[in-house]
């Protein structure tokens, strides 16, 4: 794993934005070399963000085929070295979290699943 990683995660108003921010949250409190960055803050004000993006491997994490993560990067010409479809991961474990402003039993489910799924996709940066 890379000594410093930035998740740029989903920040949409669905049940899986909801999973998502909270396994990118979740994992940066838990890990020292991980930082959960604000996709909407950097898209608003960049300069306030840069310098977390910076020194970091960027990875992304889509809450669905929107990825609008990436999309504000690269308009903003940064690249990410990973991007990590979280719709992908949930769906594989038959899990439909329907609440997007509580986590319900599914979506607890799914924050440790995909919490899981990213630390092994770290591995490899």
């Amino acid at each position: 794993m890379s000594d410093k990683i930035a998740l740029v995660s989903c920040s949409g108003l669905s049940p899986l934005g909801l999973v998502v921010r909270a396994a990118s949250v979740e994992l940066a409190l838990e890990n020292e070399n991980i930082v959960a960055a604000c996709i909407t803050e950097y898209s608003a004000q960049p300069n306030n963000c840069a310098p977390i993006l910076d020194d970091a491997e960027i990875v992304t994490i889509t809450g669905c085929g929107d990825d609008c993560a990436s999309v504000i990067l690269n308009e903003k010409n940064i690249k990410s070295v990973k991007n990590i479809a979280a719709d992908a991961v949930v769906k594989a474990y038959d899990l439909n979290p329907l609440d997007a402003v509580r986590l319900d039993e599914d979506g607890e489910k799914a924050v440790e699943i995909l919490k899981r799924y990213i630390l092994k996709e770290l591995e490899n940066i």
